[in-house]
């Protein structure tokens, strides 16, 4: 990894402010995701992974990160904002690159990616639930409406970040009401 990251004079202070090591670290991280989803799919030889351009995804989001912290004096990044910045990068980039001529269910492979990362932050903890058959409609429309607004509305990390947030206070209302005391 720390080959793939071209320290630019630019982006020095990033690399000094979080370290080459965290930021390979996190690089090494989406990219273990990318190579999951790839596989989990069965995508292999139809989509690859442009390192060069996941490299910028990894500097833009960390430059964004830096920015926020400086600006709103944050100490420790909530995983809310590491999950909508580097999505809102990885939309905006593009890192999954199609292969194939015949790719029409695979064209928004970029927004599927994010979609499925985000599925699998939210319900991270706790991970062994599933959904019971009386809720899986509304939780399948979330996530295909989530998908459709990835692929054709306009998107920012902070209303990824707001998405989010929302469905964890969604999901505080629900255990507050099915426990109430």
């Amino acid at each position: 990894m720390a080959d793939n990251i071209k320290k630019e004079e630019t982006y020095d202070f990033v690399v000094d402010y979080f370290t080459e090591k965290k930021i390979a670290s996190r690089y090494s991280w989406v990219l273990g995701l990318m190579e999951d989803y790839i596989e989990s799919e069965q995508l292999e030889g139809k989509v690859k992974i442009s390192e060069d351009i996941l490299n910028h995804v990894i500097i833009d989001y960390f430059v964004d990160i830096y920015r926020l912290k400086e600006f709103q004096d944050i100490e420790i990044t909530h995983d809310s904002k590491i999950y909508a910045y580097l999505i809102a990068w990885i939309l905006r980039h593009k890192p999954l690159q199609i292969l194939v001529d015949d790719s029409e269910d695979i064209v928004f492979i970029n927004e599927m990616f994010v979609t499925e990362m985000l599925k699998g932050y939210l319900f991270r903890n706790p991970k062994n639930i599933s959904i019971v058959n009386a809720s899986r409609e509304e939780v399948d429309n979330f996530f295909d409406t989530l998908l459709y607004y990835f692929k054709y509305r306009e998107y920012s990390a902070k209303n990824i970040e707001l998405i989010i947030l929302a469905f964890g206070a969604g999901r505080g209302y629900q255990f507050s009401a099915d426990n109430p005391n």
